[in-house]
């Protein structure tokens, strides 16, 4: 019997022709999951055909196959080891589908076109010509009923499933999308047709289309069961995202999707919303992603992969036979008493931790997620279980645990949907909003619960975590979440004790902590957790936290090591008064903690003995202190350019900038600082009102340039000297500083040249204007004074007084006044700013000093400064 062949791809599958042959091409994005009805419980062979383009990741990338049966037996458990091919190919940095898409988008709005169709790597001819890799699994019909069949990559995966003999089935992509290319579907029929079961008790859906390739012509058209037209249209502007609330009840009804015919690859999915249930706290909206059936029958044996049992609705056995081992237990047995026999309520602690106060307790609670969110009752029960043994209390305990497993919906993943149909697994799955990953350690390891109850929760662990660590994608954007992927990780490792599991979560640990899961994920060189492609003061700091629970519970040394390395950083890069870290990738905060003050990780800028240090050794943040003066200089990565143009704003700057220069012992006095979150105020536009240390100006095209608006790549320390450069972002200019931290000053230098690509671009006619700079300012950003109960405006103001060739010449205003010589009194300390020669400088926007260094259009090559940095305090 001809087998049914369907082939899924890079950011998920869907194809949706009503008989899919090997011209429809998939891409895993990252995972989707057949639903297989098998009424007859007959024997049938998996086929899987694996391609990998070996283009956006860089690296070994693996891919998880695994066949459950109808009572949730494992049949297949693998992992297909990479192809072989880790060379880097795709430079941008990338987690996930919106920032290929932000990419797409910044090309085309800088008028020009991406150096490849999105669709591209999806036309048959192509596919054709990348080799596959083969492997067969034999499934034995042990039950009738509806087998699950679940594929996980990466974007760059295609997978050809093939099932024989000839069983229809129906597919569901997880996290996020189905990723769909029907080219040959447009030359053969008008449009192709799935059909969604509705879940009982489903009261709205959220339907998401999105392409990437132009025109957006393909129609799509979703149909309810009374033939009203939920929506009928086409992706808009490419990313379309519509809520429906239903008038009525579809409960086990069927919905159809048509999809009409195009030429391009398009992404889609389908979320079915649900009331809130009360047994089940995880945050964000109730949803599970539809299943997309090739008739209406295969559609309703699924049932959308639900099942129905004791009035409740389920999605996994693992959760059913929970929930009927807890239903055996008499009512009592979940009655806690103390010592006297008198029952005893559960309580919460100031540590975040549930518990019975009148019976015994284990001191030393930590949150997993620190102070970001709270841990469910059954973390903080079984915390305490050793100090009191009580068995009522574990059964509480398992009761809120499988609430907590409840919401594992299809995909094996948590059935949510925050922020509109959107849930990141970094934050939904790991220990950052779902912290079940802990408890059923304790449970397991450090508990007398029977056992045939642990069998049931080690099962359940075996499916999360198995599917937890291939979470990558969109969770390595945001390290504050990220590093609790890690963390949940390697508490699941512990409780299961799983030989797969132990594999997958050092793998998941050493890509982490060297760069392994992508250029600008993880820890980075300098030893911080990066955040949206760079560092972020505030978030990064989150793992700080988190991480301490994993070497208190664990005692991992590999974990400890990692986070005394982040820690450190923190030592360098605290700072009083102000948020001085204009390099932050997300927000403009400071990070939620207090500046040590003893210890190995007392901050830096507290008086001490001289250092000159690069941090970490990683050549981004350098760090000079003497008797008078603490300074940190940053010329590392900063967020691309193509996220920023997604936001409000250039988020993150650098380019060697002074970040923060500190009298030790008495305060701040120049801090580069941003306007906003999330590039608000802080498009190179609005560079007039920035108070950041960097030169700015305009070219002689009217282009604004921020020289902070750069990565130094090259930088480096050399004794007392740090010097670097680079290309300054939407400019044809690069900007090159220097720093020599002498004993009781500061030598700053910085100038201006040309593009680095000149001889190309001159290569047939030669621009005149381009490298020309029409203005240009040395930005230097101060703080006022630190205001005063009952003072009135402008007492407080900061003293700034000029003086030209010894002469004082008067205060700084926002009119141009001659000046050698810059004195920034913040109230008996400050600075003294003396320049290599008399220049006109003024007043800017937003408490800075600019200092001018060109009088009319001057080739970038002849801007250049040099001052000093001395630094004071009066007795």
């Amino acid at each position: 019997m001809r087998s049914h062949r369907l082939t899924f791809s890079l950011l998920t599958l869907l194809c949706l022709a009503s008989l899919i042959d090997a011209a429809e091409t998939y891409r895993l994005s990252d995972g989707i999951t057949a639903y297989v009805p098998n009424p007859a419980g007959k024997n049938f062979t998996v086929k899987l055909d694996v391609r990998d383009l070996n283009l956006l990741e860089t690296g070994p990338r693996e891919i998880l196959v695994k066949v459950y049966d109808p009572d949730g037996k494992v049949r297949v458990r693998t992992v297909i080891p990479d192809d072989g091919v880790t060379s880097k190919g795709f430079l941008p940095a990338a987690g996930a589908w919106d920032h290929e898409a932000w990419y797409y988008a910044f090309c085309r709005m800088q008028g020009t076109l991406p150096m490849l169709r999105w669709s591209a790597s999806s036309s048959p001819d192509r596919l054709a010509a990348v080799p596959k890799r083969s492997f067969t699994y034999s499934i034995p019909g042990s039950s009738k009923g509806v087998y699950r069949i679940q594929i996980v990559g990466f974007p760059d995966h295609y997978v050809t499933l093939s099932i024989d003999p000839d069983l229809p089935f129906g597919v569901a992509g997880h996290p996020t999308w189905l990723h769909g290319s029907n080219p040959a579907v447009a030359a053969k029929a008008p449009s192709s047709r799935r059909f969604l079961y509705v879940p009982r008790g489903a009261n709205g859906l959220h339907l998401m289309l999105a392409e990437f390739d132009t025109p957006h012509t393909r129609r799509f058209t979703l149909t309810a069961p009374d033939g009203e037209k939920l929506f009928d249209g086409t992706t808009g502007d490419g990313l379309l995202l519509k809520r429906i609330d239903f008038k009525q009840k579809w409960d086990d009804k069927i919905f159809t999707l048509d999809i009409g015919a195009g030429t391009d690859d398009y992404l889609m999915n389908v979320k079915f919303l649900r009331p809130k249930d009360p047994e089940i706290t995880q945050r964000g909206d109730p949803a599970t992603v539809a299943i997309f059936a090739p008739d209406e029958k295969t559609a309703a044996t699924i049932q959308g992969g639900a099942i129905y049992h004791d009035g409740r609705v389920f999605w996994h056995p693992f959760q059913v036979r929970l929930h009927d081992w807890l239903k055996k237990l008499p009512a009592d047995e979940f009655i806690v008493k103390d010592a006297g026999g008198k029952s005893v309520e559960l309580t919460k602690g100031k540590a975040g931790d549930w518990h019975y106060a009148a019976l015994p307790s284990v001191p030393g609670f930590l949150n997993v997620n620190s102070i970001y969110w709270p841990s469910p009752p059954c973390d903080g029960i079984l915390h305490n279980y050793p100090a009191h043994k009580n068995r009522q209390a574990v059964n509480v305990a398992l009761r809120d645990l499988s609430h907590g497993l409840r919401s594992i919906g299809p995909g094996e993943i948590p059935a949510i949907a925050v922020g509109g149909p959107w849930a990141n697994m970094g934050y939904e799955y790991s220990n950052y909003a779902w912290q079940y990953w802990r408890p059923a350690w304790r449970v397991l390891q450090h508990s007398d619960a029977p056992a045939d109850v642990k069998e049931i929760v080690r099962d359940a662990y075996l499916v999360c975590g198995d599917r937890l660590a291939f979470c990558v994608t969109w969770a390595r954007t945001n390290g504050n979440a990220f590093a609790q992927v890690v963390a949940a990780l390697r508490y699941c490792k512990e409780a299961t004790r799983d030989d797969l599991q132990k594999q997958l979560a050092d793998t998941y640990f050493d890509r982490f902590a060297t760069g392994g899961w992508g250029e600008r994920s993880g820890i980075s060189k300098s030893g911080p957790c990066q955040e949206g492609f760079g560092h972020d003061h505030h978030y990064g700091s989150y793992v700080l936290g988190s991480w301490k629970t994993v070497v208190a519970d664990l005692k991992d040394e590999r974990f400890r090591k990692v986070l005394d390395r982040m820690t450190m950083v923190y030592a360098y890069t605290m700072s009083e008064e102000v948020a001085a870290c204009p390099w932050d990738s997300r927000t403009h905060h400071p990070p939620p903690m207090a500046i040590e003050k003893d210890g190995p990780f007392r901050w830096k800028g507290l008086p001490g003995p001289d250092l000159t240090e690069s941090v970490n050794g990683g050549n981004e943040w350098f760090a000079a202190r003497r008797k008078n003066y603490y300074a940190l200089t940053y010329h590392g990565r900063i967020t691309p350019a193509f996220v920023g143009n997604a936001f409000s704003g250039q988020i993150g700057y650098s380019g060697g900038e002074l970040c923060q220069l500190h009298v030790p012992g008495r305060g701040i006095v120049l801090a580069s600082t941003l306007n906003g979150s999330y590039g608000e105020g802080m498009a190179i536009h609005q560079w007039r009102n920035f108070h950041l240390h960097t030169i700015v100006g305009q070219t002689t095209d009217g282009k604004p340039f921020i020289g902070a608006n750069s990565e130094h790549d090259n930088a480096k320390l050399e004794k007392n000297v740090v010097t670097s450069s680079g290309p300054i972002r939407e400019s044809s200019l690069e900007t090159v500083r220097s720093y020599t931290f002498d004993a009781d000053a500061i030598v700053c230098t910085i100038s201006l040249k040309d593009t680095g690509h000149s001889s190309l671009l001159n290569l047939w006619i030669p621009n005149k204007e381009r490298g020309k700079v029409a203005e240009c300012y040395e930005m230097i950003p101060f703080l006022p004074n630190k205001k005063t109960p009952g003072a009135k405006k402008g007492d407080n103001a900061t003293a700034i007084t000029l003086t030209l060739k010894g002469k004082a010449s008067g205060t700084l205003a926002k009119e141009p006044t001659e000046a050698d010589a810059i004195v920034i009194d913040r109230g008996g300390f400050g600075v003294r700013i003396e320049l290599d020669q008399p220049r006109t400088v003024q007043r800017g926007q937003n408490n800075t000093l600019l200092v001018s260094l060109c009088n009319g259009p001057t080739p970038a090559s002849k801007i250049a400064v040099r001052y000093r940095l001395v630094p004071f305090a009066q007795p």
